[in-house]
């Protein structure tokens, strides 16, 4: 497989502005910046043969090498992937990862996708349930939805198949453009699945086969035991327990 590391910047990110820096991907966890931990854990894998780094080229180029292609930041998250995936090979599978989650190594990388390696699919996403964040991280504060009886979050290790990307981004692109927009988001989902949803009486078959059809493409949750995945940082409480946990306290 091949990697995407999106470590592009937002203007607007007073996150990272409050933390010194202009980017979020150089916020300094125990002297060393955020994408510093992404990249490693990416690069030591031994089933990632190249990583496309997208950013401005202040934080992307020092990290430049035969193996590692760096491409400027469009200031579109969706572009920014679409462009890095457009000089891939087309007939080998992609792994996205943003550049917040810091606590990401390098066996957590090779277990997961190779749990990947029997499964049929065109878009994998990883799901975390809340009893795996907890035990490794008591106390996180994540975004959670209930599948199956379960409660999950999602992850940010994605891997698509180069083939569905420019369709799939366009149709995720329509869901962004109307996420403000309850009307128009439950008419595009479905009423009767939305209200399912907010329930917590979906199952995850039932969300794969409802999101292959909204995306043109086989979805699949992969459920997996990796917190490490599913912990972006994004907040000044994320920012802590990344820093007490990869100090080694």
């Amino acid at each position: 497989m091949n990697a995407i590391i999106l470590a592009g910047g937002d203007k607007e990110d007073g996150f990272a502005r409050r933390h010194g820096v202009a980017n979020k991907a150089l916020i300094p966890i125990n002297d060393q910046a955020m994408l510093d931990y992404v990249f490693r854990a990416l690069s030591g894998s031994r089933l990632i043969e190249t990583i496309t780094l997208v950013g401005p080229a202040t934080v992307c180029a020092p990290y430049a090498s035969a193996r590692v292609a760096v491409q400027p930041d469009t200031g579109d998250m969706m572009k920014n992937c679409l462009a890095a995936m457009a000089f891939l090979p087309q007939d080998e599978k992609v792994v996205v990862a943003t550049s917040d989650i810091p606590m990401l190594t390098t066996a957590v990388v090779d277990d997961y996708l190779a749990s990947l390696a029997e499964k049929k699919g065109d878009f994998f996403y990883p799901i975390i349930s809340r009893e795996v964040n907890e035990k490794l991280y008591p106390g996180v504060k994540r975004t959670y939805a209930t599948l199956g009886g379960r409660t999950y979050t999602g992850g940010n290790l994605l891997v698509i198949d180069p083939k569905v990307a420019v369709e799939l981004a366009r149709r995720l692109e329509r869901f962004i453009a109307h996420r403000k927009n309850i009307l128009a988001l439950s008419a595009m989902i479905g009423y009767r699945f939305l209200v399912k949803l907010l329930m917590g009486q979906l199952t995850l078959p039932e969300v794969e086969e409802r999101m292959s059809q909204l995306l043109a493409c086989h979805c699949v949750a992969v459920e997996c035991p990796y917190a490490e995945i599913g912990t972006d940082v994004d907040k000044d409480s994320d920012l802590a327990l990344a820093r007490r946990v990869l100090s080694g306290a």
